[in-house]
């Protein structure tokens, strides 16, 4: 059994409305868990098991105080937050933004990149979520000296804690480290490969087949930890630009935009290429977020009823 999951959600307008207002400045850590716990409950009614927790529960540093109090303020709602957790078997995940990169090329940038690393280990350690909850993070840096980012990473890597450098899994780009790129990584610092399977589309310059290399992604997760892996179509539809006068400007879709929804033969296909592999989960990166992880099982089962079975 495949469990699918979002980041996003949009099928309950208090939850959605609550999400957009959870990061002000000076809301308290235990009110943005209350949200959570609401999440949990709402994801568990829908049997999804599987969510990426917002990046931004905590508050900078600057603002909210250093980590480990703020954790410790919030002990009471912490232990909700990790009975919930418990009880209803759901997995967490964390993908901060792209910022957060430990190849960047700016030591400033990647100070504060490994704080924040440091933050979210701490944040899910509290939680006592398992080896399975990760933090997933691009290798990032600028330029075109991949090999320079690659080291700035494994070096940066070994500066966190044990706690943290746990916790990390590494997922290969559209367009810059490609999949043979963050192998290199792995073989540096041990760090888990997620396989993004729209990124993987946009950049495979080894040419290597997708069974191949979901398998390679996929052997690099500890034996008894289920991977975790991406998934997501390509927007195909345009964005009108209104002018005052005239049609409107049309823009064609970014390389990589993810699309609202999930194209079902699409995923029937990935999942086709995935038979034989060790099992895995699968963060679904659809703009719809829930809605489109509850469409998508509908599509299954209407066209590929045999897929159905994998992610019922």
């Amino acid at each position: 059994m495949i469990a699918l999951g979002v980041s996003k959600l949009l099928g309950n307008d208090r939850l959605y409305q609550a999400d957009l207002h959870r990061s002000a400045a000076g809301v308290h850590l235990s009110l943005r868990l209350l949200w959570i716990i609401e999440a949990l409950r709402y994801l568990q009614a829908r049997r999804i098991h599987f969510y990426r927790l917002p990046d931004d529960l905590l508050a900078p540093e600057e603002t909210g105080g250093p980590a480990a109090d703020q954790i410790a303020s919030a002990a009471a709602m912490i232990d909700e937050v990790r009975a919930h957790i418990r009880t209803l078997a759901i997995r967490l995940s964390l993908h901060p933004s792209p910022g957060i990169a430990p190849g960047g090329a700016g030591d400033g940038a990647a100070a504060r990149a490994l704080s924040h690393i440091e933050s979210l280990a701490l944040l899910l350690d509290a939680l006592d979520a398992g080896p399975e909850s990760v933090i997933v993070l691009h290798i990032g840096g600028e330029g075109s000296d991949g090999a320079a980012a690659i080291e700035r990473f494994a070096v940066r890597f070994e500066r966190l804690s044990p706690t943290a450098q746990r916790r990390i899994a590494v997922e290969h780009d559209g367009d810059r480290f490609g999949l043979f790129a963050a192998l290199q990584l792995h073989r540096f610092t041990g760090t888990p490969i997620v396989f993004d399977a729209l990124h993987f589309q946009l950049h495979n310059p080894e040419r290597i087949g997708l069974s191949e290399g979901l398998g390679l992604a996929l052997a690099t997760w500890a034996p008894g930890v289920r991977p975790e892996v991406h998934f997501s179509t390509q927007r195909t539809e345009a964005h009108l630009k209104p002018v005052v006068r005239g049609a409107p400007q049309v823009l064609a879709p970014r390389p990589g935009q993810h699309s609202d929804f999930i194209n079902p033969f699409e995923f029937a296909a990935f999942l086709a290429a995935a038979r034989g592999l060790p099992p895995f989960d699968v963060m679904l990166e659809a703009k719809a977020g829930d809605l489109a992880l509850l469409r998508l099982r509908d599509d299954l089962r209407r066209y590929a009823p045999e897929c159905a079975l994998w992610v019922e």
